[in-house]
Parts: structure tokens; C-alpha cells; sequence
């Protein structure tokens, strides 16, 4: 039972991670302040590059972090019905506070640093500040309706791993 509980984190760790990683990056790719004359072909290596290390970060949020335990003390703490909406609000709330600062830090850092010319680079505080409201939105909503969802792909229909998500 151990060995299948370890598969289903990894499953919804590894989807996690590619939906986060995505959405992120696409976010923050699309609400980036570019010089009009900038090619395409920069800004395509940069999503690509910032899905790359958002990837990492995420995936490896996601195996160290003990969702499932996490998820569980939130239930007792708040006395919450497993899979009901004001579950599945608080969980994510508390998840999105996990991932989301980490990864969007890392990928405002990672742009302004290394993929912004120094001519063009606007205040970092600013930059990263709009970034994070912006991440936060935006992976709430993707955590909310996603984690659930991901939950019914790759829990076994009533077998004994349904039950370990609330361990």
C-alpha cells in the first residue's frame, strides 16, 4: 500500500509541477514589459527556459513536501469534510502559499538577472511585486479547480490509495 500511495504522489507531484510550470511561465511571459523590436525568438527561449527551473522547483516542491499529511492536518485543524469545497478552498490556499512565492521569486529573479539587457530593466520591487499578485491569482484558480480533478485521474476507484490522500 506504501509503494502505491509513493506512485500516486509522484503522479500528482509530476502533473502538478507541468500545469504550474506552465501556467507560470506562460503568465509571466505574457504580462512581461518587452521592447517592441524584440524578436520572437528570445522570448520563446525564455519561456522555455523559465518553464525548465520552474519545473524543478516545482516537482521538487512536491516530492519533499508532504501534501497529503499537509492536506490532513488542515482537515483536523479546521475540521473539514474531505472533498468538499471548503476542503478543497483551504487546501489549495495553503498550497498556492507554498509553491507560488517560491517559484515566482525564483522566475522574477531568473528574468530580471539573466534574461532582461540592462538597458531595458525596469525596478525590481515594482517587477517582482505585480509578478507575484498576478502568480498568486493565477495559480489559485489553477490549484482549486486542478488538484481535484488530477485527484479523480489518478486515485484507483474506492481501492485503499483513495483514502491515503487523507493521511
Amino acid at each position: 500500500m506504501q509503494q502505491e500511495v509513493k506512485k500516486i504522489g509522484f503522479k500528482v507531484s509530476l502533473i502538478m509541477a507541468i500545469l504550474m510550470s506552465f501556467a507560470l511561465s506562460l503568465v509571466g511571459n505574457l504580462t512581461a514589459q518587452r521592447p517592441p523590436e524584440m524578436p520572437l525568438a528570445p522570448i520563446v527561449i525564455g519561456f522555455l527556459a523559465s518553464f525548465a527551473i520552474s519545473f524543478v522547483i516545482s516537482f521538487a516542491i512536491g516530492l519533499l513536501v508532504p501534501m497529503p499529511k499537509v492536506n490532513a492536518a488542515l482537515g483536523r485543524v479546521f475540521k473539514l469534510q474531505p472533498r468538499t469545497p471548503k476542503a478543497n478552498l483551504v487546501q489549495s490556499v495553503v498550497t498556492n502559499l507554498i509553491y507560488t512565492p517560491l517559484l515566482t521569486t525564483m522566475l522574477v529573479v531568473f528574468a530580471y538577472f539573466v534574461q532582461i539587457p540592462d538597458g531595458h530593466k525596469p525596478p525590481f520591487l515594482p517587477m517582482y511585486m505585480h509578478s507575484m499578485v498576478i502568480c498568486l491569482v493565477v495559480a489559485q484558480v489553477l490549484i482549486f479547480v486542478c488538484v481535484p480533478l488530477i485527484l479523480k485521474l489518478v486515485l484507483p476507484k474506492g481501492g485503499p490509495a483513495n483514502n491515503a490522500q487523507q493521511k
